[in-house]
């Protein structure tokens, strides 16, 4: 799987670019940390449910935990550098704290309960924060190629597992794994106690309407099929870019894992990703929609979602613009503040019907007009890594950029984009190129 990540230029001399200084010279236990992160992301709820069936011990079943330990840890770990002299954060990083803090104030004045303030506090909060303790932490160009190598090399091993367990039988989940049970036992799982033929997570509910029956997901080492197509969307355009970066590199190095990852995004049934490869390829062919279009996206989505609700006709895949068009009438209706973190959105303590399947929706049902400062971070991502790109003459760097085509139409339309699994491992990979300890690709012939 070495080959899978470009040779890079000798860490000790990283790329420069406008508002960054020279990194440190990493620190191990800092990578640990990042790589084990990385590897709860992707296999974390496989490994939990293979604990579970070894011992039948629920405890097994609260796996997430050690998940957002690390992250946690990690965002401690990051803390001691954010004053670092001589070290500018890039403006997307600045953005992200200035909405964590945000989003904080206003979870000290929401009145939900303590479980439904919490989840959502970590729901909106987590991959920003995260995001940004990667950008402090001083990494060097060594431990940043094999942190993406780690990435591309466990999507591999994600991608072929989605794809074989989507075309083996329903009782390798039900009865060999038994996957019912060990999501049941897990008390802070509000959708954990579903029937397996009713989960989300293994059949498309909002397909059913237009196939007839429900439609199975493939849903690998996640469990879950929404934030695993987070993470073939971010695989892919890693692959992407490392042709970009080895322009005389066989082009068949990257086919099969190109083809694993489309081919398991698929599997999921997630719209996101189906809607995301027209928008790749449009971006990439034609420069139009960018990834920093953020605003007009957001309109035309809001445009759309009031339109389809005008004419009642959501249902199938289009009851996901409901969330978005509730939330935009709740605002316009005078809720500024919306409604209070956690009392609002498909993860909200109590039946509100407000933002729903959306994740804008669940946003601005929470905080208000407050959300903008989500839109305004994605913005600013993007602006970071085209302007980093720019600045290397780096081809590869567009192509990470086209996260944002998978991310902000997942925000629109999916509640998914709060969660933390694929979109974490994405935001991570857009930090580690933003880094300034990033090695500079070898020149191009």
């Amino acid at each position: 799987m070495n080959a899978a990540i470009p040779a890079l230029a000798s860490p000790r001399a990283p790329a420069s670019a406008p508002g960054l200084a020279a990194a440190d010279g990493g620190a191990p236990w800092a990578f640990g940390l990042a790589a084990a992160l990385l590897v709860a992301l992707q296999f974390g709820p496989f490994l939990g449910l293979l604990g579970y069936l070894a011992t039948q011990d629920a405890r097994w079943a609260l796996v997430g935990l050690a998940r957002d330990l690390l992250a946690a840890w990690l965002l401690l770990a990051a803390l001691p550098f954010v004053w670092r002299r001589g070290r500018r954060l890039p403006a997307s990083a600045r953005w992200a704290v200035v909405m964590a803090l945000a989003y904080a104030l206003l979870g000290l004045l929401s009145e939900a309960s303590g479980s439904a303030l919490a989840l959502n506090l970590r729901r909106l909060l987590l991959v920003p924060l995260l995001y940004a303790a990667m950008l402090m932490l001083p990494w060097n160009g060594v431990q940043i190629t094999r942190l993406l190598r780690l990435l591309l090399a466990s999507s591999v091993a994600v991608a072929v597992f989605g794809v074989l367990e989507r075309l083996g039988p329903e009782a390798l989940w039900t009865d060999w794994l038994q996957v019912v049970e060990f999501a049941a036992a897990n008390p802070l799982d509000p959708f954990g106690a579903l029937p397996f033929h009713e989960s989300g997570r293994f059949f498309s509910w909002d397909l059913e309407a237009w196939a007839g029956g429900p439609v199975r997901r493939a849903v690998s080492t996640y469990l879950e099929p929404t934030t695993l197509a987070a993470a073939m969307a971010a695989a892919l355009l890693l692959v992407l870019a490392r042709q970009a970066w080895r322009p005389n590199a066989a082009a068949s190095s990257a086919q099969v894992p190109m083809l694993l990852f489309i081919a398991c995004g698929v599997l999921t049934l997630s719209k996101s990703f189906w809607l995301f490869l027209p928008l790749l390829a449009a971006w990439r062919f034609w420069g139009w929609p960018s990834p920093r279009q953020v605003a007009s996206l957001t309109l035309a989505a809001i445009v759309l979602a009031l339109l389809a609700d005008a004419v009642g006709r959501l249902e199938g895949p289009l009851a996901h613009i409901a969330g978005l068009a509730s939330a935009v009438h709740h605002l316009a209706d005078g809720h500024w503040l919306g409604e209070g973190i956690g009392a609002a959105g498909n993860y909200a303590g109590a039946e509100v019907d407000i933002g729903a399947e959306s994740g804008l929706g669940n946003v601005l049902g929470q905080v208000g007009i407050v959300g903008l400062l989500t839109l305004l971070w994605a913005r600013s991502v993007a602006v970071d890594v085209l302007q980093r790109a720019a600045a290397l003459r780096d081809p590869g760097g567009r192509w990470l950029a086209a996260w944002l085509l998978f991310w902000m139409p997942a925000f629109l339309f999916s509640a998914s984009s709060l969660g933390v699994g694929g979109n974490a491992l994405g935001f991570m990979m857009l930090a580690l190129y933003l880094h300034p300890a990033f090695p500079r690709p070898l020149q191009r012939a």
